[in-house]
Parts: C-alpha cells; sequence; structure tokens
C-alpha cells in the first residue's frame, strides 16, 4: 500500500507512433474498384483477366442509399458451352456475400443464384445446383455481389471462366 502516491501520466508527446493499418471488412481502393457499378443499368465491363479486389462497403446511415451493391457485365465469347462465374471472400461474422446472374434484356429477375455459407460462391451455366441456363455466345450478361444479409459488409475477389 502506497499512502499518498499518485500515477501521473503523460500523453502530450505529439511523436505518433506508426502501427499497422487496422484489420478491417476492405480497403478503400477495394470500395473504389470499378465504381460507379450500383445499378445493372451503371454494371462495369469485366473480362475474365479481372479478378478484383472489389468490396461490399458501408454506406453512411443518413445516405438514404442502401446497402452496396456492385454489377459486373461480361460478354460470353463464341464457342463457349460452359460459363463459371466464382466470388471467393473471407465468410466472417457480418461478412457473408452472394451472387447473382442477370440477362440485361430480363432484368427483372436473377437467372441464377449462389447463396451460400463458406467463402466461395459459385455459378456454373448451363448448371443444375444452383440452376442456371446455358448462355448464349455472343450476348451480355451481369453478375451481382450483394450482401447475404442488409448490413453486411466485406472484400472479395471474382473469376470468370469460359469454355
Amino acid at each position: 500500500m502506497c499512502g499518498g502516491c499518485s500515477l501521473i501520466l503523460d500523453f502530450s508527446s505529439s511523436a505518433i507512433p506508426i502501427d499497422a493499418e487496422i484489420d478491417g471488412p476492405y480497403t478503400p481502393d477495394a470500395c473504389a474498384f470499378l465504381e460507379p457499378n450500383d445499378t445493372l443499368d451503371t454494371a462495369m465491363v469485366v473480362t475474365a483477366t479481372d479478378t478484383g479486389p472489389g468490396a461490399i462497403c458501408a454506406q453512411p446511415r443518413d445516405s438514404g442509399i442502401g446497402d452496396d451493391v456492385d454489377y459486373y457485365k461480361f460478354n460470353v465469347p463464341a464457342a463457349t458451352t460452359k460459363v463459371t462465374v466464382t466470388l471467393m471472400y473471407t465468410n466472417r461474422p457480418g461478412g457473408d456475400l452472394d451472387l447473382q446472374l442477370f440477362d440485361p434484356a430480363m432484368p427483372a429477375m436473377a437467372i441464377a443464384k449462389s447463396r451460400g455459407f463458406t467463402d466461395t460462391e459459385t455459378i456454373v451455366c448451363p448448371g443444375a445446383s444452383p440452376f442456371c441456363p446455358n448462355l448464349t455466345p455472343g450476348n451480355d450478361y451481369v453478375f451481382e455481389v450483394i450482401p447475404a444479409i442488409a448490413g453486411q459488409v466485406n472484400q472479395y475477389t471474382f473469376s470468370l471462366t469460359f469454355q
């Protein structure tokens, strides 16, 4: 026991220690990847060589925007019989993402959806699980990256494979 002892902490130093960046679900560069791409009409064109990283990022509460979503458009090359769209991310609490595929000629409904709970979402066309029709060579299609549950955020990469 110390009678009359006191502890004084001095935090007045102007030198700020340099630490590593705070671990987070995404980076500013990933949030900005090929933006704006938040609607089917503003989907950014990607090819098999594009992979990201992109991110589903938090929106300001008072923005009235709702959840971030990302749309990417691709063209199916001639003689293609199989298309695979893969979304890869680290599934963590608050970071589950899903993948949907649209035919822009019929934008009202997704033609395929992948809603798993692992680190990968995959749509294979034609495919049975999840169902996806044959994609017509020469036509454009759009895939969408969305939060599995409202408010979820995460960084991701993707791949397109044409066979």
